[in-house]
């Protein structure tokens, strides 16, 4: 190779006799290592390099692995280490991919649509150019869709490395993978580890290391969009890798950073300052005129003060119980001149205490003591004999932020909002702060340590254990959005609700099903990452407005009334009733539910308080909703057969052209007698949920792998569609949920509603399931299960599943009248009666025995095989003589 490149440059030097100019006739570039472990440095011509010029002959370099200290980069002209200029940075033997304007040079991103054998909901013409990896600024995102979306880098590392990555993974309907691969196309080991990125909570940046070896690595990012629609985008705010081989230039300072010479990093410019990329300082902003929130590109000018920039708060109660009216400047302040504050107002009576609270030592209000209540947040009395607490919260006067919650801000990188305000107080209202830059979370939060009824299901419905309601307004003249949030350790962030742009006063409620500790969120957030312009909304005065909110039915907090309790004689204070009891409003004993009925609140009042199974369910002990799967009636049904088991059911497998691909596999348990399961083998939930999920219905995503060296599936995001049986009937529609058409038209008789009331991004109602059986002889054994034909995922929306059972099971049970009698012919007398099983049902007991009788009309055996041919011979009981 030395010989070649010294013929090379033998024949430029002959033809040519000037020297030539780095940058305008040559650049310097690297050979690729060679195997003594060392590579030549040689001059490329470039397309406008002079023909009279000479070129230098390659010089060895001896090493590959050597590199230069952080904020130093290997100068190719002097072939030596060199400080990094101003305005710019170098890592050293690592690289730094936090500047997302473009994509960076050597990523490659590509998207793709899934396919089928079935026609799916998704269609067959999805565009999956509006979906995949795009560049936003600050962040590299990806929005999901029906689509395999992937962004690659190969890099080759000189030494042992390590890639460390900031992303933000919300959106539970994307399943989010990264892989890594070595020079030999095999998995790194730890990047098996680490394949699966946990979800993270709203708002939250996570930061994942995986260690790299010496050699090429194909780093590649992949996200597998299971919706039809946008969901949250999937966000990486930045990669590093160490380990690299030296750098040969240094990387400019991005818009609003600076540095100084040999600088590692860059700084961000303080506020009221500004930069353009490469900087190597910051420039002020005019203090009168202008101003610029913290590494911001350019000074924004300042507006005439109004009143929209103050607003009124309440100075503490006195001893007196006296306040006054204070107003204080949105911070940052933003404009100039205008309006003054106005002056602090009169002193005037303090406003009540929510209800179940009371001014405390300190004038400010607080929750009454146990086994107290106040009415009209005046002081706390304690309970009439008898009776117990209703504890809730009520919270409709904004004088303070009450203790139990907490308001904060959090910038979209994940850094504090620098002491701006994230909510505050405004007497009739609680409403976020103004002034931030776009994509800030403005969080405001309410700790809820639980709840005192269980849940359960009545009715066909489920319980709730208790409710959380708010009254909210949104002021936007830009494009924001205002999401409710709801969170515990077992179960995860769930987003309940979500509301985008302008929205006029309103009220939301929200059930809350399963009794647990929980932390309920409100969101508020201007701008949106897809139109993503960071000066866009700063001006705005976008804001929101909770004007009030209540939970019911909480274990603490305070009591605006006290109810009625039972006792028993030789007690002291009121005594739950046993489950499955309520408690009698004139006797206020426990009593019974009756039988069919169930009640989940230890404190119930009367009888209205048991409600009624759903149809083809019972209950004996007033708790739980269950069936035996026998089902009586006309026609009858025996389905214990499939009651003990659990089947499993496996959708069609979903595959792009470059081979990524995933199927999903449901689990059923018919009537519950035992519980379906479906757990996930890698850790893709939130850090401290389970990673499995038991109900009567459930489906788990499989994802073949893609390593050559691996033959396992790995199971992930595995959800309940069905936590509990509201009906089994032969109607085809129950509550919002129907038997679709295709199956119908299989003669389905009996029909499985199930529910899952939990609210998702995706499903805002919850989601549900309809298993249709049909009777067909043919199926022998637990017979066949088979998904709609044109949804081979077993849903067109992702939120109602459809499935078809079909088995001999299924068939209604055989009634006296539906064994046929046939008469043998009369010989001597006497004739014999013989019983035929019907087709079109289940025989459970023995057919009749054959017995002879006397013959009552001596009619031929061919007359009378001819008669039942026309259907003339008269129907007969099969108890006959």
């Amino acid at each position: 190779m030395r010989l070649l490149l010294l013929l090379l440059v033998g024949l430029l030097a002959d033809s040519t006799s000037a020297e030539c100019a780095l940058g305008s006739d040559y650049k310097f570039e690297l050979t690729p290592c060679d195997p003594e472990g060392g590579r030549w440095r040689v001059q490329v011509p470039t397309s406008s390099a002079s023909h009279s010029c000479t070129l230098e002959q390659p010089r060895r370099v001896d090493s590959c692995e050597s590199s230069c200290e952080a904020g130093q980069f290997f100068d190719l002209s002097t072939l030596s280490c060199g400080a990094c200029p101003p305005g710019s940075y170098s890592m050293g033997g690592a690289v730094l991919f936090d500047n997302w304007d473009t994509l960076p040079q050597g990523f490659h991103t590509q998207v793709e649509s899934f396919q089928s054998s079935f026609i799916g909901r998704f269609g067959t013409g999805v565009n999956c150019t509006a979906f995949g990896w795009q560049a936003k600024g600050d962040f590299l995102a990806s929005v999901g869709g029906p689509c395999a979306a992937t962004v690659t880098l190969s890099v080759r590392l000189a030494r042992v490395g390590n890639l460390s990555y900031v992303y933000q993974y919300s959106n539970r309907d994307v399943i989010f993978d990264f892989e890594a691969q070595n020079e030999q196309c095999q998995s790194v080991a730890d990047a098996k580890e680490f394949r699966w990125p946990s979800v993270t909570a709203e708002g939250e940046w996570r930061r994942q290391v995986v260690q790299l070896k010496p050699g090429n690595n194909l780093l590649q990012w992949k996200t597998i969009g299971m919706e039809t629609y946008p969901g949250k985008p999937i966000l990486i705010k930045s990669i590093e890798i160490s380990g690299t081989t030296r750098a040969t230039s240094c990387s400019p300072c991005r818009n609003g950073t600076f540095s100084a010479e040999g600088s590692r990093q860059c700084q961000e410019c303080p506020e009221n300052h500004f930069s353009s990329r490469g900087a190597s300082s910051c420039q002020p902003c005019n203090p009168e005129t202008e101003f610029a929130p913290k590494g911001f590109s350019r000074c924004i000018k300042r507006h005439a003060c109004t009143s929209k920039d103050f607003y009124e708060t309440r100075s503490p109660c006195d001893a007196n119980n006296q306040t006054r009216a204070e107003y204080r400047w949105l911070e940052p302040k933003i404009c100039m001149a205008g309006v003054s504050l106005p002056p602090v107002g009169p002193s005037r009576p303090c406003l009540p205490c929510n209800p179940g609270m009371s001014p405390g030592p300190d004038a400010s209000c607080q929750f009454c003591p146990a086994e107290h209540f106040s009415d009209d947040g005046g002081p706390c009395k304690p309970c009439p004999p008898n009776t117990t607490p209703n504890y809730g919260y009520v919270f409709q006067r904004w004088a303070q932020l009450p203790a139990s919650m907490s308001s904060s801000c959090r910038q979209q990188d994940g850094s504090e909002c620098g002491g701006m305000t994230g909510w505050h107080v405004a007497g009739t209202h609680v409403q976020s702060g103004q002034h931030h830059a776009d994509g800030a979370y403005l969080l405001l939060s309410l700790n809820v340590p639980g709840f005192r009824s269980k849940g359960g299901v009545v009715g066909g419905r489920r319980l709730e254990v208790g409710r959380v309601s708010f009254t909210f307004e949104l002021d936007c003249k830009a494009k924001c959005e205002f999401v409710f949030m709801q969170a515990s350790d077992r179960r995860g962030v769930n987003l309940v609700q979500s509301w985008s742009g302008a929205t006029f006063k309103r009220e939301f409620s929200h059930s809350v099903y399963a009794n647990d500790s929980y932390t309920f969120s409100w969101a508020f957030q201007k701008a949106s990452l897809t139109d993503y312009d960071v000066f866009s909304n700063l001006l705005d005065t976008d804001v929101a407005r909770i004007f009030s909110i209540n939970v019911t039915n909480t274990i603490d907090g305070g009591a605006s009334v006290c109810l009625a309790c039972h006792q028993e004689t030789d007690e002291v204070g009121c005594i739950p009733c046993p489950p499955g009891h309520f408690v009698d409003s004139n006797t206020t004993q426990c009593t019974q539910c009756p039988p069919g009925t169930t009640v989940s609140n230890p404190l119930a009042y009367g009888i209205e308080s048991c409600q009624p199974c759903g149809p083809g369910l019972s209950s004996t002990d007033g708790v739980t909703c269950t069936s035996d799967c026998v089902f009586a009636g006309e026609p009858s049904f025996d389905l214990s057969a499939l009651a003990h088991e659990t089947f499993l059911v496996r959708g069609s497998r979903l595959f792009t052209a470059s081979g990524a691909q995933y199927f999903h596999v449901f689990n059923i348990s018919l009537c519950g007698n035992t519980q379906a399961q479906c757990s996930n083998n890698i850790s893709y939930q939130v850090d401290g949920t389970s990673s499995q999920v038991n109900s009567f219905v459930c489906r788990t995503t499989m994802v073949p792998s893609a390593w050559s060296d691996e033959e396992v599936v790995l199971s992930t995001q595995s959800v309940t569609l069905g936590d509990e049986l509201v009906a089994v009937t032969n109607n085809t529609a129950f509550m919002s949920m129907e038997v679709i058409e295709e199956f119908l038209s299989q003669n389905a008789t009996l029909h499985f509603y199930y529910s899952t009331p939990l609210a998702t991004r995706s499903c805002p109602q919850g989601r549900t399931t309809v298993i249709s059986l049909s009777c067909d002889a043919s199926k022998h054994g637990n017979g066949s299960i088979v998904l709609p034909s044109k949804c081979p995922d077993g849903t067109c929306d992702g939120c109602s599943f459809n499935f078809l059972w079909q088995t001999a099971v299924a068939c209604p049970v055989c009634r006296e009248q539906d064994f046929r009698l046939v008469r043998g012919e009369c010989t001597g007398g006497s004739q014999l009666l013989h019983y035929l099983a019907p087709t079109n049902c289940r025989v459970l007991t023995n057919l009749p025995a054959t017995k002879a009788v006397k013959c009552q009309n001596h009619i031929p055996v061919e007359l009378q095989v001819s008669d039942r041919a026309k259907g003339v011979v008269p129907n007969r009981n099969i108890n006959e003589n």
